[in-house]
């Protein structure tokens, strides 16, 4: 190969190398405020509540519709095969134009109306509370599925370092069977103990591998991507009493039973309704056009006409539905006084869970740095004769567990903080998934 062949394929060698390490080529970083937005953006549960809301919408511009005067105009052309005669002129004509437009206005129905109207309101405002709910649900999900993945490559990363340390003491065990400081037996026990993490560090990938793949189900993402590490939100001091009044303020479900509540009370108004007359105007235009034209023709007629409608005997069936609606009522209102106990409770054990796994963190910690020296102190003292294989295994198993629970701990005490904030209702207002740039 001449020289500047050889330049040319080192040049485009580079070339491929600087491609390769550019960001277009690297795994995608999902942070998890861009999972929040890509979840609530593009989820399918989400996307069918704005499709109920909307059809909420169009309830409410249909009861409204009720309320609203009706206006129809008709055409109607007839003919015959010939006109009809009389001494005293045209009895049939021949052809005939009629134009009609008509006007219907209820005036009272027993509030009826006014009832459905405000019935469907209620029910769009319930639509709203319903697709925050939602949107609340499906981006708790995605925070607990985001930090169980987080908390699987955290184990990833511990069986990785402890399949290092038994490598090490399997190193040290061979050197020591050498020079015949140890049994053969000790080898086998650390080339055993080895296999075990090496066999635990693949069930640890494959465990970070089906969470990710469980994050990527609910966010709707697709390719390789890799994790970032949440900055821990600054937790807002409160007493129970606080959190448990900011949960009756603002959580959605029961702001929801609410306005089912509400909705129960305005179907008993609508059911008595049932018992009062209704009334009705009715105004009407004609203008009809014939040929031959008959003598008794009147070619623009304006009627009005009040239609009194009085219920007296239906069979029992208002009686029913009147009985029916208050049982309902009576019936949403126990469901949501028995909803804001189970709130309550709920605000309590989240602010227990919180707090245990806090002070359990903080032991911990503790415990992982005792464990880490206790290892590092056994090993050496290992590898110089002065501790056996057993003491190092200890060690390790100790370290090992600490390091688990610790990391467990850390990320199960984060998920625990959003909980507390999902069950105070403030949750979707702190995390703002639509605040940010579109990824």
């Amino acid at each position: 190969m001449s020289r500047k062949a050889s330049l040319i394929s080192s040049l485009l060698l580079g070339t491929v190398l600087a491609l390769h390490d550019s960001p277009a080529f690297s795994e995608r970083i999902l942070t998890l405020e861009e999972a929040y937005r890509l979840a609530d953006r593009q989820n399918e549960q989400v996307q069918t509540a704005r499709e109920d809301l909307l059809q909420a919408e169009s309830e409410t511009r249909r009861a409204r519709s009720f309320i609203l005067p009706k206006v129809s105009a008709d055409y109607n052309y007839l003919r015959r095969p010939d006109p009809l005669f009389s001494p005293f002129g045209v009895l049939r004509p021949e052809s005939e134009n009629v134009f009609s437009v008509l006007l219907e206005q209820p005036l009272y129905s027993g509030g009826r109306a006014m009832a459905t109207y405000r019935i469907a309101k209620k029910g769009r405002e319930g639509q709203k509370l319903n697709l925050n709910l939602t949107r609340e649900t499906l981006l708790f999900n995605v925070a607990r599925a985001y930090y169980e993945a987080l908390k699987a490559q955290k184990n990833v990363a511990i069986e990785e370092s402890e399949v290092k340390r038994l490598e090490e003491h399997r190193n040290n065990a061979d050197k020591r069977v050498r020079v015949g400081e140890a049994t053969r037996t000790v080898l086998l026990r650390a080339e055993a103990e080895l296999s075990g993490a090496k066999a635990r560090l693949i069930r640890a990938q494959n465990n970070f591998a089906t969470g990710k793949d469980q994050l990527a189900l609910l966010v709707r993402i697709e390719g390789p991507y890799d994790l970032a590490e949440p900055s821990s939100g600054a937790f807002s001091e409160k007493t129970d009493e606080e959190w448990i009044r900011t949960a009756n303020e603002n959580r959605f479900d029961l702001q929801s039973r609410a306005i089912e509540t509400e909705i129960a009370r305005e179907q008993v108004k609508f059911a008595r309704g049932a018992f009062l007359p209704s009334l009705s105007l009715e105004a009407r235009y004609d203008w009809v056009d014939q040929d031959p034209k008959s003598s008794f023709l009147i070619q623009n007629d304006r009627t009005a006409m009040l239609k009194l409608n009085i219920p007296i005997f239906e069979g029992g069936r208002r009686v029913a539905e009147l009985s029916q609606a208050k049982s309902r009522f009576r019936q949403s209102e126990m469901t949501r006084n028995f909803l804001k106990d189970q709130v309550d409770l709920e605000v309590r054990r989240a602010l227990l869970n919180l707090s245990a796994l806090t002070s359990e963190l903080n032991q911990l910690k503790d415990q992982v740095a005792f464990s880490r020296d206790n290892f590092s102190l056994v090993s050496r003292q290992f590898a110089v004769g002065l501790s056996t294989h057993i003491d190092v295994l200890d060690a390790n198993a100790t370290l090992l567990d600490a390091e688990r629970q610790f990391s467990n701990t850390t990320y199960d005490r984060a998920v625990a903080s959003l909980d507390l904030e999902r069950t105070a209702g403030v949750f979707l207002e702190l995390i703002r998934p639509n605040e940010g740039s579109e990824p």
